[in-house]
């Protein structure tokens, strides 16, 4: 049984990993409003404006906490 786990370890690991990281998070948010921004009739008009503003947020977003994190690991190298 405990063979089984350190199997999968190496496959689920990283994918945790994944789904608990806020880059991830940030890029899931801003998928699920860019999709309601797309299929909700009552943004048509604005639609284009809309997804442009909130994927320029999130992609900002992921950048700056990408170098928060490199930051972050080279104090930890120094």
């Amino acid at each position: 049984m405990i063979n089984k786990n350190n199997q999968l370890m190496p496959i689920i690991g990283p994918i945790l990993r994944l789904l608990h990281s806020r880059k991830f998070m940030v890029v899931l948010m801003t998928l699920v409003v860019d999709i309601v921004i797309a299929y909700v009739p009552a943004f048509e008009s604005v639609e284009e404006s809309l997804l442009a503003v909130f994927t320029v947020i999130g992609t900002a977003l992921v950048a700056s906490i990408a170098y928060e994190d490199a930051g972050r690991a080279k104090e930890t190298v120094q």
